[in-house]
C-alpha cells in the first residue's frame, strides 16, 4: 500500500443478524461503512462489492455499489426457501482485503401454543411448548411483559425458561420471538415476589450494559423520581441502532399493558438536518485539508516542521499602503480547487494583525475605525485568549502577525438567494500553511467585504458583517492554531474528527465572550456566544436525533450545538485550558483523543455529559453531572422553558422504542407510584438482541 493509499476499514453499520421467513425480503437493508483506520474518516465515493457465500438467498439489488457522501454502502437481500444461516460478504473492490461478513436467519414464524404451569414465582423454570423455536438458546427471546427471561435449554418445540426473578406480583404475557417474529401470546400468573429494588442515593448513578437485555430493574416508589438515559456510547459514525425500553409498574391494581406485536424496521425517511452555509463550507475545507496532509504535512522543512527562515513573499513586517498579491479559494471541483488571483493593499498594521482590503472591494465598505476595531478586538482579546487555551500558530511568512484578507471572493462563496441558511462570512485554509500548489505560506484569515448593491453575491451591509466577523474570526483562528499545533509541529498525517474540531472551536467563541464579561463588555461577549446557544438549543431539543460525532458529513446546526456543549463540558471537567491544550497537541483522534485527555473511557465520558445535559443546575451539588462554570439551565432558556423537557412515565406500564445515532441518548423521567415500583428492562428492536457495536446501553441517576 502506498504512501498516499490509507488503510481502510469497513464495518458492520446495520442490518446484520436479522431473522425472515422463507421467501422474505430482509426488512432492513444490510449496512457497511468504509472508513480510515488512523482517522475513523469516513470514505466515500469506493465501490463495494456483495456477494452471497453462504445460505439460501439472492442479492435483490446490484452486486456493485458505492458509498455515499457519508461512506455507506448497502444492499438488500431476498431470502431463499430453505432455512438456515445466510452468510453476505461486502468486499472493497479495490482493495480486496478490506471486507466483512453479515449474518441473516431463514427460519419459520415461531408458534407458542403451551405453558407448563398456569403461575409461576420470579426465578422458576418455565417449560414453553410450540414450534419453529430456534436451538440455539438465546436467538429465542421469551419477553414476560416485555422483561426478558433465559432461556437455559432449546429445541425446536421446546424451551426452558427462567422467569425473570425481578417480576412483581401481577399477570404479564408470555412471547416469543425471533427477530421481528413474534409468537402468540400467553398468560401468566406471577404469584411470589422475589425482586429486589435498587437503593440508589441521590445523584449516584446506575449503568447497565447488556447486549441480551437479561439484565432488569427494579426502581421502588415514594420519592422525586429517577432520570432514565437509554444512550449509544457506540462510535461508528452515522449508524442507527433499535431500542426497546420497557417499563412493568408493580401495585396491587395493576394489569399487563396490551400485547402488540413489535413494528417493522423503522421505516428511515431521508436525514435532511439543517446545516447552516457557513457551518457546510467548514466542513467542505477540512476535509480538503485532510487530504492536503494525507501521509503527513509538506510544509516547509522535514517531518512537517514549519522552518525557521520565512517562505512567503515577505519577511518583514508589511507597512500601510503595501500591495501584496493572494490566491484565495473560491470553491472546488471532481477534485480540482479553483482559486482567484487577488491583489489586495495593507491598510491596517497592528500588534497582531495585518489587515489587506481587497482592490476589487466595494465602495463605502470598511473604514479606517472599522477595521481599528477589528484590530482590537484581535490584539487585545482574540489573540491572547485563543493561544493562551489552545498554543501558538505558525510564522511560515516570517512577520510575526496573522494577515487578515478582506475580500469580495468569500462574498461569492455564498449562492445568491441562500441567506435563509446564513452566509460564509470568513474562513482559514490549512492549504496556506504547507508547501502545495496555491498555497500563500502564510497565516491567512479570509474575510467577507460590505457590499450593499449586491456586486458579489446577495446585499451584505457594513453593521451586520461588523457583528459577525470578529466571532467568525476567533473560531477560524482557533483552526489556525489547531492545524499549527497538530500537523506542522506533530506531523500528523490525518487532521481532527469534524465534530471535536467544530467543537474546539467554537470553545474559542465562548472563551472569547468570557473574556470581554471580565472586562464588563456584556453586549460584546453576547455577540460571541450567540451563534452556540442558538445551536446549543436545536441540539437539546432533541438529543436523541443527533449523533455527537456528526452522522450527516457536514455537520448540522444542532450537531454543531452538541459538540460545543461537549467540549464545554471537557473544559469544566478536564482542567479547563489545560484540557483543550490536551486535545489540541496531539494526533490522536475524535473519541480517542477525548478518552486520553480526560483519563477515562468515552462511554463513561459521553455518559457523564449526557447526564449533565438534564441535571446541570438541579441540585447543589450535582459532581459530576454538572457544568460548574455556567448553569445551562440560565444560558439557554427560552420563553419555552429549557429546551430538554423529557416525558415523564411510571404511573403505568410502557414500552418505549426508538432508534439511537451513535453516540446519542434519549432522556427519560421515571417516576414510580408512591406505594409501589417499576421494573425496567432494555432490549434493542423490537425487544431483542442488540449488536454489541451499538455499545448501547442504560443509565438511571435517582433525582434529587
Amino acid at each position: 500500500m502506498g504512501p498516499d493509499l490509507p488503510a481502510l476499514e469497513m464495518v458492520v453499520a446495520g442490518g446484520d443478524g436479522q431473522y425472515g421467513t422463507p421467501g422474505q425480503r430482509l426488512g432492513a437493508p444490510l449496512q457497511v461503512l468504509v472508513r480510515r483506520v488512523d482517522t475513523g474518516a469516513h470514505q466515500s465515493g469506493l465501490a463495494v462489492q456483495w456477494a452471497v457465500e453462504g445460505g439460501d438467498a439472492t442479492l435483490a439489488t446490484t452486486s456493485v455499489g458505492t458509498t455515499d457522501g457519508d461512506g455507506y454502502a448497502e444492499a438488500v437481500v431476498q431470502l431463499g426457501t430453505t432455512p438456515g444461516v445466510v452468510r453476505v460478504r461486502a468486499t472493497l473492490r479495490d482493495r480486496t482485503e478490506v471486507s466483512v461478513v453479515l449474518e441473516a436467519h431463514v427460519v419459520e414464524h415461531p408458534r407458542l401454543q403451551g405453558l407448563s404451569a398456569p403461575s409461576a414465582r420470579g426465578g422458576d423454570t418455565l417449560t414453553l411448548a410450540g414450534a419453529a423455536f430456534s436451538p440455539t438458546p438465546d436467538q429465542n427471546v421469551v419477553l414476560f411483559s416485555g422483561i426478558r427471561g433465559r432461556v437455559v435449554e432449546a429445541g425446536a418445540t421446546s424451551l426452558r425458561v427462567e422467569v425473570p426473578r425481578c417480576l412483581p406480583v401481577r399477570p404479564v404475557s408470555v412471547t416469543v420471538q425471533l427477530g421481528l417474529l413474534v409468537s402468540e401470546a400467553l398468560p401468566l400468573d406471577v404469584v411470589e415476589d422475589r425482586g429486589q429494588p435498587v437503593d440508589l442515593g441521590a445523584g449516584v448513578p446506575l449503568d447497565v450494559q447488556d447486549d441480551f437485555g437479561f439484565t432488569c430493574v427494579r426502581l421502588p416508589g415514594g420519592g422525586p423520581g429517577y432520570l432514565v438515559m437509554v444512550e449509544s456510547t457506540g462510535t461508528v459514525g452515522a449508524a442507527r441502532y433499535g431500542f426497546t425500553l420497557s417499563g412493568l409498574v408493580a401495585t396491587e391494581t395493576a394489569a399487563p399493558a396490551a400485547r402488540r406485536a413489535p413494528a417493522g424496521p423503522p421505516v428511515l425517511g431521508p436525514h435532511v438536518p439543517t446545516v447552516g452555509a457557513q457551518e457546510a463550507f467548514d466542513a467542505r475545507l477540512r476535509a480538503l485539508e485532510a487530504s492536503l496532509v494525507r501521509g503527513g504535512a509538506s510544509a516547509a522543512g522535514p517531518a512537517g516542521v514549519a522552518p525557521a527562515q520565512a517562505r512567503g513573499p515577505s519577511a518583514t513586517v508589511p507597512s500601510v499602503g503595501d500591495k501584496r498579491s493572494f490566491k484565495v479559494f473560491k470553491g472546488s471541483k471532481e477534485g480540482q480547487i479553483d482559486f482567484d488571483d487577488v491583489t489586495a493593499v495593507a491598510r491596517l498594521v497592528s500588534a497582531q494583525a495585518v489587515f489587506y482590503v481587497d482592490e476589487r472591494a466595494p465602495a463605502g465598505g470598511f473604514t479606517d475605525q472599522d477595521l481599528g476595531r477589528f484590530a482590537a478586538d484581535f490584539d487585545e482579546i482574540i489573540f491572547p485568549t485563543d493561544t493562551a487555551a489552545f498554543g501558538a500558530p505558525s510564522d511560515l511568512d516570517g512577520n510575526q502577525r496573522v494577515v487578515i484578507l478582506l475580500t469580495p471572493t468569500v462574498n461569492s462563496l455564498t449562492p445568491r438567494g441562500s441567506s435563509g441558511d446564513g452566509f460564509i462570512g470568513g474562513f482559514f485554509y490549512g492549504l496556506d500553511l504547507l508547501d502545495r500548489d496555491g498555497s500563500n505560506h502564510a497565516e491567512i484569515f479570509y474575510g467577507i467585504v460590505p457590499d450593499s448593491t449586491g456586486l458579489y453575491g446577495d446585499a451584505r451591509y457594513r453593521q451586520s458583517v461588523m457583528e459577525v466577523m470578529p466571532a467568525i474570526l476567533a473560531h477560524e483562528f482557533q483552526h489556525m492554531i489547531h492545524f499549527n499545533q497538530r500537523v506542522l509541529k506533530l506531523g500528523a498525517d490525518g487532521t481532527e474528527a469534524l465534530w471535536l474540531s467544530e467543537g474546539m472551536a467554537q470553545m474559542a467563541e465562548e472563551l472569547v465572550a468570557r473574556a470581554y464579561l471580565k472586562v464588563g463588555d456584556a453586549p460584546t461577549a453576547e455577540q460571541y456566544r450567540d451563534g452556540n446557544r442558538k445551536r446549543a438549543r436545536s441540539y437539546l431539543g432533541d438529543p436523541s436525533a443527533v449523533s455527537l460525532i456528526v452522522s450527516t458529513g457536514q455537520g448540522s446546526l444542532a450537531e454543531r450545538g452538541a459538540g460545543w456543549l461537549h467540549v464545554l463540558y471537557l473544559w469544566d471537567r478536564g482542567g479547563g485550558d489545560e484540557t483543550l491544550r490536551r486535545l489540541t497537541q496531539t494526533i490522536k483522534t475524535g473519541t480517542a483523543n477525548v478518552a486520553a485527555a480526560m483519563g477515562a473511557s468515552w462511554p463513561d465520558v459521553f455518559s457523564d455529559w449526557a447526564a449533565s445535559l438534564y441535571l446541570d443546575g438541579t441540585a447543589s451539588q450535582a459532581y459530576p453531572f454538572e457544568y460548574p462554570s455556567v448553569q445551562l439551565r440560565d444560558l439557554l432558556r427560552t420563553s419555552g422553558g429549557y429546551p430538554l423537557s423529557p416525558g415523564v412515565m411510571g404511573s403505568a406500564d410502557f414500552s418505549k422504542a426508538g432508534l439511537l445515532w451513535s453516540s446519542s441518548v434519549r432522556h427519560y423521567i421515571v417516576v414510580p407510584p408512591a406505594s409501589g415500583s417499576v421494573v425496567l428492562r432494555l432490549g434493542g428492536e423490537a425487544g431483542g438482541n442488540m449488536p454489541s457495536d451499538a455499545m448501547i446501553r442504560l443509565r438511571i441517576v435517582r433525582l434529587y
